[in-house]
């Protein structure tokens, strides 16, 4: 019979930055709750990202979020406007990771993409298989 023993903070170490990005929708919602459950048990520091072209929804999306977090924990907002010919959603994400050191990704697996059939979308795809930090991907 295995003894109990009292919970360890590893994780509190592993995961002090982390990385959100949202753009409205349903799964990029779920893992903001996801990322402030972390921040709250382990006093991680959420980083939300708005990654668009010409983000004419970044008012509607931080107004949601802050509803959802309704002040649980201490969050930083901002957007990165990137032209969509020279970058990509992911490729910003990805140079997000590398320039600011963070600790980990929590991501929804699907944006506001039109085909709902797809389990996983080609940005979370791609962040998961190519950042060298942990992903957390939230569906």
């Amino acid at each position: 019979m295995s003894e109990k023993l009292p919970p360890t903070y590893t994780v509190s170490f592993l995961l002090r930055k982390i990385l959100i990005p949202v753009d409205g929708s349903e799964n990029s919602m779920r893992a903001v709750d996801v990322g402030v459950d972390f921040a709250m048990r382990y006093g991680s520091r959420l980083y939300l990202v708005y990654v668009c072209q010409e983000c004419k929804s970044t008012q509607a999306i931080s107004e949601n979020l802050e509803k959802r977090i309704g002040g649980r924990t201490d969050y930083e907002f901002k957007e990165i406007k990137t032209n969509y010919k020279e970058s990509s959603v992911a490729n910003e994400i990805l140079k997000i990771i590398t320039e600011e050191n963070f600790d980990a990704v929590i991501m929804g697996a699907r944006g506001t993409s039109i085909n709902s059939d797809v389990n996983i979308g080609s940005t979370a795809t791609s962040v998961a298989l190519n950042a060298p930090i942990t992903v957390i991907v939230v569906r």
